[in-house]
This record gives structure tokens, C-alpha cells and sequence, in this order.
């Protein structure tokens, strides 16, 4: 058999490897270092807030079927690599994205008596560049594109329908991640990727955590886009589960308007305080019935009051049968109603940035801001009301 093990040049990335490949319990967390020179027609397609991604063909491919005698591969098979930016030295954090994954899929079959799991992405492996020795992340590649994609290529040519059972299997895949523990904390419609077959997939589990780990972490900076952040992140508090629903419900406003939300704002310090105290994007109707009511309990700003993963699965899948027995009965299904409220923008604001990036730094300048802010309020208050005391007593004493 041909040997699966290939050194990388890196003692941290070889010992995770080979732990992989010695400690797996389903092909998909078995990993593989993939000399560089295994990719053909690598092509620059797409620079995010800490890595840049190219699609390349893998001449071997991956393994498809293996056992102790031979590995069956697919080959010539397209994939993305995620090149992680000042790499080089790589550190035990530095391969996060691979650890979390590989440590969902010993959970996901520790905890389920079948080993498939749906609508989550799947990783193969690390690769080098030869010229800068940057680490490169080697994922499926999806031609279908991203969520962003989806919705602004034929926004109007979308049924409900479609929308509302690609909804159910971004759910379903966030409440897979959930169901192991782990909080993917950077979810939106760049990370949500779509297959051939047109199935909602969640993907960048980069700074991903087990809920255990997120709440006991003394790490401070934040990472993110800030109108898909849960108030609460802002506020100091750490991500829970329920920080991915807030940013659920975001999703379920593009799905619902075509746009990104604030994508006419600037994301800085005043849309961080704007959203502490309580803004969210406008709503517009035409919505099957009992959408827009979700989607506004996804954004509560109490974390505890937000629906589960599991309950919100239970609710769309309702609001999907209700649209979908609509062919069945006299009703017509919901509608898409062109209007100024809804359709894909032709361009957003300059100053809406839709990478993570390391926010902790405006994040603090924004809540010393809304401080200062609701300090000088009270204290406006307060001179009011005793202004008025002394014109009372003024004319007590006429």
C-alpha cells in the first residue's frame, strides 16, 4: 500500500497528522500532509480578513475508499486552499480550523450510532507554499459559490420554497456543530457555501470553539464582521451557542431581502453602539407566515431568550410545510414583490467591511463611548429635574 504519512517539514504539523490518521474513527478525520507539487491550475480566487483562497486541481485527490491494503482516490479532483497568512511558523493555535474539525468528527461518532453528517464542510489535509512555507488549508471546493452568490445572481427567480430548504440545511448543520459542543462563532453568507447538488453547506470552522473552551477563554481579541456579532459580544460577554442564532437570524434577513445587512453603514464604533442599543436591519413584508417572528427572536438582545438550534429547525421546517401545501390548496405560495426595499445593491458602502478582522480594539472604543455617553445623559437628566425643583419653588414663593 502506498504509504499515507508524508512529512511536512514541521514537527507540530507532522504530530497532529499522524495522531489523525492513528486516532480516526470515520475517513473524513483522517488527514493528510499533500506536497504542493500534488496541484495543478492553481488559481487566485478570493482574499478573506486572515488567509487568501485559490482553487486548484489535486492530481491523486482524496481518499475515497481505504482500507490496510490500498487507499482508492479520487483523482484530478478540485479543490480550494486556504492560505493562511504569516504561517510560516506555525503554532499548535495556528491549525484550529483542522483540530476543530477533526475533533467534531470523534464526537459526532461518539454520539450517534450512524457516522454521516450532513451540511458541514469537509477537510482533507495541510499543504506548504514552497515560496513563503505558509500553511494552506485543502478543503472541497464549491462550484455553486457561497450564500452571497446565491442570493444576488437570481434573487427574484428564487421561491420561498428553495429559500426556506436551504434554510433547514444551514440549520440542521449549525445544530450539528452544536449538538458536539462547539461554537462556530463566525458564521454568515461568506462561510455558507453551496454543493453541485445545491445543498446549503457550513464551512470556515477557523475560529471555531467547544463551548467549554469559548466561555474559559482568556484570549480577548474578538474576531468578526461586526453586523453579524450578537450585542452581547460587544458587551464583554463570551460566544455561547446562542451568539451563533443572532447570527442566524442575520442570514435569515439576506435570505429574506437579498442584501447584507447595514450594507449602506460604515462598520465602526457608532453601528456597534447603534446595535448594543437594540438597531437591527428594517423589516419588510411578504414573508410566509411566522418568518419575520423567528427572525426576530434570533435577534433578541438577551442571548437566553433566543430560540435553540433544534427549536428553530422545528419552526422553519413548519413554515416550509405551510408554503409548501400551499400548491396543494386554493392559496397562492408567498410571492417575491419587487420593490426599493429588497433586491441585491449594486454596490455597498465603502466603509461596510465584510471580512473578519480583529475587532477588540473598536469594540472597547465603542463601549467607552456608549459609558461616557449614558453618563452624560443621566447627568443632563438629573439638572433637569432639579431645574425644575428650584422653578417650582420659585413659584411656591410668588
Amino acid at each position: 500500500m502506498k504509504p499515507l504519512f508524508k512529512p511536512s517539514g514541521s514537527k507540530i504539523i507532522d504530530e497532529f497528522i499522524r495522531h489523525t490518521q492513528i486516532n480516526y474513527v470515520r475517513k473524513e478525520g483522517k488527514l493528510e500532509f499533500i506536497p504542493y507539487d500534488q496541484f495543478k491550475n492553481i488559481e487566485f480566487i478570493a482574499e478573506g480578513g486572515f488567509s487568501k483562497i485559490y482553487k486548484a486541481i489535486w492530481k491523486d485527490g482524496p481518499i475515497s475508499k481505504w482500507d490496510n491494503r490500498s487507499n482508492i482516490r479520487q483523482c484530478d479532483y478540485t479543490v480550494a486552499l486556504k492560505k493562511l497568512n504569516n504561517s510560516k511558523d506555525i503554532t499548535h493555535k495556528g491549525l484550529n480550523e483542522l483540530k476543530i474539525f477533526y475533533n467534531f468528527s470523534l464526537k459526532w461518532k461518539a454520539s450517534r450510532m450512524y457516522s454521516s453528517y450532513k451540511y458541514i464542510s469537509n477537510y482533507f489535509g495541510i499543504t506548504r507554499d514552497p515560496v513563503t512555507e505558509d500553511i494552506m488549508i485543502v478543503m472541497p471546493y464549491y462550484n455553486s459559490g457561497d450564500l452571497i452568490y446565491y442570493i444576488t445572481k437570481v434573487f427574484y427567480e428564487i421561491k420561498w420554497e428553495e429559500k426556506l430548504k436551504n434554510l433547514i440545511k444551514i440549520i440542521i448543520g449549525l445544530m450539528n456543530i452544536h449538538s458536539v459542543n462547539i461554537v462556530h462563532r463566525d458564521l454568515h453568507s461568506g462561510n455558507i457555501f453551496f454543493d453541485n447538488t445545491k445543498s446549503a453547506i457550513i464551512g470556515d470552522l477557523g475560529i471555531s470553539k467547544s463551548a467549554t473552551e469559548s466561555t474559559d477563554d482568556n484570549n480577548n481579541e474578538n474576531y468578526g464582521i461586526i453586523p453579524y456579532m450578537a450585542p452581547e459580544i460587544f458587551q464583554g460577554q463570551k460566544y455561547i451557542k446562542a451568539s451563533d442564532i443572532y447570527s442566524f437570524g442575520m442570514v435569515m434577513w439576506e435570505l429574506m431581502t437579498g442584501r447584507r445587512p447595514f450594507w449602506n453603514r460604515n462598520h465602526d464604533t457608532e453601528l456597534i453602539i447603534e446595535i448594543c442599543d437594540g438597531l437591527r436591519p428594517p423589516i419588510v413584508t411578504n414573508t410566509p407566515k411566522g418568518y419575520v417572528e423567528l427572525m426576530k427572536e434570533c435577534w433578541h438582545p438577551d442571548p437566553e431568550k433566543r430560540p435553540n438550534a433544534i427549536n428553530i429547525y422545528q419552526r422553519v421546517r413548519k413554515i416550509f410545510n405551510n408554503e409548501w401545501n400551499n400548491h396543494f390548496r386554493k392559496q397562492k405560495p408567498t410571492e417575491i414583490i419587487e420593490s426599493s426595499d429588497i433586491g441585491p445593491v449594486t454596490k455597498n458602502n465603502p466603509g461596510a467591511i465584510y471580512k473578519s478582522r480583529p475587532l477588540s480594539g473598536m469594540i472597547n472604543s465603542a463601549m467607552s463611548l456608549r459609558s461616557s455617553r449614558s453618563r452624560l445623559i443621566k447627568i443632563s437628566s438629573s439638572r433637569l429635574i432639579d431645574t425644575d425643583y428650584i422653578s417650582r419653588e420659585f413659584e411656591f414663593d410668588i
